[in-house]
């Protein structure tokens, strides 16, 4: 086929000239604070996308206007192609499914009065009208993607360990397979004995779901294993993205050298 007859994909997340601003009350002394000042962010397809900086860089505040939690005073947000920065919340609805997100805490992310089932079917009912058979062979199916055992359906969130709230956590956020996926700090509220199995879970799920990802951590040694590219942010903008090794390994930006010289990963 000639190159010009070939079509190719839109990115799954295309971020352009995003900017938030918090305006504080004024007994604050600060007046305003610029969370978000100018970020532009690409995420392929199937790609892992690490955003890197230290706390109250804007990290999360770039995640909840990706997700549309939060409104963005300028910029652009396409999803799948499709621009969802003005869209009404009617207007959303139809592409919820298509992107989801991992909290960074599972003791609140969970309702407790739901049982492990229902929280994991919540997406499912909300989207879908589906039989109630096939909703619960798909969260069975998903709670064995993400390794946890059957028995625990039942279960409310008090009843589990961290680790295993975190993976209801997941499998909450994956049953609907979303074309994006935006994991903020999914593993820094655990035991470090649990975090390396949460993250070769997570790489799995990736792999065999195919989900585009923004990954965000402070933690450099996280996103070196996991992520395909790098942003790093400082003071709620980007001030360097690149391939994983070439990040790591001849960093640009002061604040990146700055970062990896704290960190005891090897390039």
């Amino acid at each position: 086929m000639n190159g010009s007859d070939m079509t190719t994909e839109p990115p799954t997340l295309t971020v352009t000239g995003l900017r938030k601003t918090f305006h504080l009350p004024r007994t604050s002394g600060r007046g305003a604070v610029h969370a978000v000042a100018g970020v532009d962010l690409t995420i392929g397809r199937g790609e892992i996308v690490g955003l890197v900086g230290e706390s109250g860089s804007g990290k999360t505040t770039v995640a909840h206007c990706v997700l549309r939690l939060l409104e963005p005073d300028v910029g652009a947000i396409a999803l799948d192609g499709t621009d969802i920065t003005h869209l009404s919340r009617r207007g959303l609805m139809p592409l919820r499914p298509k992107m989801h997100m991992v909290f960074q805490d599972p003791y609140s992310s969970l309702n407790p009065r739901m049982k492990v089932a229902d929280i994991v079917a919540a997406p499912l009912r909300a989207q879908r009208q589906l039989p109630r058979r096939k909703i619960n062979a798909e969260v069975d199916e998903m709670l064995d993607q993400v390794g946890l055992p059957l028995e625990l359906r039942g279960r409310y969130p008090h009843e589990l360990s961290g680790g295993q709230r975190q993976r209801v956590g997941l499998a909450r956020s994956l049953i609907a397979r979303p074309l994006l996926l935006v994991a903020d700090e999914p593993t820094s509220a655990l035991d470090v004995s649990v975090q390396a199995a949460i993250l070769n879970q997570f790489a799995d799920l990736q792999r065999d779901l195919g989900f585009s990802c923004l990954f965000i951590s402070h933690n450099l040694a996280v996103v070196h294993y996991l992520c395909d590219r790098i942003a790093v942010m400082q003071r709620g903008e980007i001030v360097e993205t690149g391939p994983r090794e070439q990040i790591f390994r001849s960093p640009s930006h002061p604040y990146t050298r700055e970062l990896l010289s704290a960190t005891e990963v090897s390039p």
